[in-house]
């Protein structure tokens, strides 16, 4: 059974007339008669009764005229549904992201306009630390990814592309003497620090520690914690000094301040991860959008700064 058989039984049922029902598909009648006739005979039921003046549908033609009603329309919809998604228009994609990642303002930019832009694409979002990104998107868990780069190999076919950087701040108690002006890692030597955790795939704890090895010196961590907030806390309540990347520089509790650090290579940056060739054309449309919010975030800070 074919669907042409399909569309030739719903005219004839539709129309009663195959002279009528032949035109409407612009074949000519012979030919519909015949296919009419293999589809009763493979169904191993009669659909129509004829005579010389009518036809008229039996019991189980009005049954089976109703399934392949439904069956056409099913047809049409998974169509359309095919060319909207070629296009762009509807589907699913799964986005992953750190915490810290939505502070930079570029990254809920870059998710709002995909929304509006792209109102019938199921977008789903999904926090996770960097390291379950990188896995997540091997094992297509995750279409695209916004993590920092984590210290593993990174698995075969997954492309992994600089995006977002920013500026490493040191968060120091308001009444430390290293207060109030920029620093250098070096003058972190003796001081204790307060990290996020080594198992919690942040590419930040490396960043950290290399940038400590390059001075000269490990460093002394006195405290771990996950979430950029709770650091800043435990700065302010004297537990030690933290290194984080600019962006978290909204969160302003009491007893802080947020000092530059001057060594070139203190930068914290945001990577892109997808799938290489990666079928899914919503791959294409959000990573072309999270590079464009970027773009307008660079294109009004210079326009600030030359105000």
């Amino acid at each position: 059974m074919e669907l042409r058989h399909l569309r030739y039984f719903v005219a004839v049922a539709e129309e009663l007339n195959f002279t009528r029902a032949a035109q409407r598909l612009h074949i000519a009648q012979p030919p519909l008669s015949i296919q009419i006739q293999a589809l009763e005979e493979e169904l191993k039921v009669r659909l129509l009764e004829r005579d010389k003046r009518r036809v008229f549908l039996t019991q189980a033609g009005r049954h089976f005229l109703e399934r392949a009603r439904g069956i056409l329309r099913d047809v049409e919809a998974a169509k359309g549904e095919a060319q909207s998604a070629a296009s762009g228009e509807v589907g699913s994609i799964a986005l992953g992201y750190t915490a810290s990642s939505m502070l930079s303002p570029a990254l809920p930019a870059a998710i709002l306009r995909f929304r509006r832009e792209h109102a019938r694409v199921i977008l789903t979002l999904k926090e996770m630390t960097s390291l379950d990104q990188l896995d997540a998107v091997h094992g297509r868990g995750l279409d695209v990814a916004v993590l920092r780069r984590p210290n593993v190999e990174i698995p075969t076919g997954i492309v992994v592309e600089e995006w977002y950087q920013s500026p490493l701040l040191a968060v120091v108690p308001r009444e430390h003497r290293l207060a109030g002006k920029p620093l250098r890692i070096a003058d972190l030597r003796d001081e204790p620090l307060v990290m996020y955790p080594r198992n919690a795939g942040i590419g930040l704890y490396w960043k950290v520690q290399d940038l400590c090895a390059k001075a000269g010196f490990r460093p002394r961590m006195v405290q771990e914690a996950r979430e950029a907030s709770t650091i800043a806390g435990l700065v302010a309540a004297g537990v030690g000094i933290a290194l984080v990347s600019g962006d978290t520089r909204c969160i302003q509790p009491d007893g802080v301040v947020y000092q530059t650090v001057l060594d070139k290579e203190a930068v914290s940056s945001l990577y892109l991860a997808h799938r290489r060739d990666d079928p899914n054309p919503y791959v294409a449309l959000i990573l072309k959008e999270l590079r464009a919010a970027l773009k307008r975030r660079t294109a009004r800070s210079a326009k600030r700064q030359v105000d």
